[in-house]
């Protein structure tokens, strides 16, 4: 399979996540807040994660399963989504890019 063809599978899954359940800031966000209150014990006064991190550790998340389990093309597809969130959202974040290219 060639890199055109991974892009593309990982774009259409993607774009149905997103029909699924919404922007992925707001769904990133919302999951940060719910960690943020399971962690607020465990994280440093005054320091709570982003959708920027949530989107960092489900990437992360699925690579732990790929080490578990081996090769599965899934969790590698879902891996890719979850690292290009991470990058739009640091991007929107720092106000690096111009989304209108």
């Amino acid at each position: 399979m060639n890199y055109k063809k991974i892009f593309n599978k990982a774009e259409q899954i993607v774009a149905e996540r997103q029909e699924s359940y919404g922007d992925a800031r707001e769904m990133h966000q919302s999951i940060a807040d719910r960690w943020n209150g399971v962690l607020k014990e465990k994280l440093t006064q005054g320091v709570s994660l982003s959708a920027y991190d949530v989107a960092r550790m489900m990437a992360e998340l699925k690579a732990a399963r790929m080490d578990d389990n081996g090769f599965h093309e899934d969790s590698l597809i879902d891996q890719i989504n979850y690292l290009v969130i991470a990058y739009r959202l640091a991007g929107e974040d720092a106000s690096v890019f111009q989304w209108d290219e």
